[in-house]
């Protein structure tokens, strides 16, 4: 039943213009990016005299073009993530969902699916753009799929806090502007608590967790932040679909 849901809104997100349109400004912005890193590097490197000044070109490249896609996801996960549930309550169609065999577990967990699969068509774009450049450079592949595996799960945890907040309200927009302010909030919050005194409100910023995957470092331990992040917000979201199929 997951799949069902999933395929389901992976089928209304390509059904609308919306969906195309995020894609197309988002390849458009990220390829523009791509093209300008791509020269930038080289006048970079024919000014670099020493050894030690030069820099791989996986690097380089990850470093410009996943940079300015976590800064795009900041904007494009409350987009696609704010219709996921308070769209059927504006249409009035929450109520067929309630009545209908399937648990709560099920419709959050396809909703979720279809929207990561749908976001990972971007992040899949960008892997196949820098790796594109084999036959003309050497690419580090392993730093390159650990940054975009970061990516992939900043992508998560972020589309987790959007469905819940999509929880919240019947309204799209309402929802989409919560979800981009709170997740802005989340995502600097290393920023505003920066004092050794505040660390602890410092580890739960999401960029900190994000940036030890663009150094090409795979640690447990920012994998389980981000997965323990998403599985929070998905309990949530789980549990305020039950209050409303029990109390209306």
């Amino acid at each position: 039943m997951i799949l069902v849901i999933a395929r389901k809104e992976l089928r209304s997100l390509f059904a609308t213009p919306m969906g195309w349109l995020v894609l197309a400004i988002f390849q458009a912005i990220v390829g523009t990016y791509y093209s300008l890193s791509f020269n930038q590097y080289f006048e970079i490197m024919q000014s670099a005299h020493w050894q030690v000044q030069r820099i791989g070109l996986t690097q380089f490249m990850a470093e410009g073009v996943f940079g300015v896609a976590a800064v795009l996801m900041l904007f494009v996960v409350p987009l696609v993530s704010m219709k996921l549930i308070s769209e059927e309550r504006k249409n009035q169609t929450m109520a067929l969902l309630m009545s209908a065999p399937l648990s709560m577990s099920e419709l959050i967990l396809g909703k979720l699916l279809g929207i990561i699969s749908y976001l990972s068509l971007l992040i899949v774009s960008m892997v196949l753009m820098i790796a594109l450049l084999l036959p003309w450079a050497e690419i580090d592949l392993p730093y390159l799929l650990t940054h975009a595996f970061g990516l992939w799960l900043l992508m998560l945890a972020s589309s987790a806090l959007g469905l819940y907040i999509s929880c919240l309200t019947a309204n799209p927009i309402l929802a989409a502007f919560c979800s981009l302010t709170v997740l802005t909030f989340w995502l600097l919050l290393d920023k505003f608590f920066s004092d050794d005194a505040q660390a602890l409100f410092h580890d739960f910023s999401l960029m900190q967790h994000y940036r030890q995957f663009a150094l090409g470092i795979l640690n447990s331990y920012d994998i389980l932040f981000f997965v323990l992040f998403a599985g929070f917000f998905v309990l949530l979201a789980i549990r305020r679909l039950h209050a409303d199929r029990l109390y209306g």
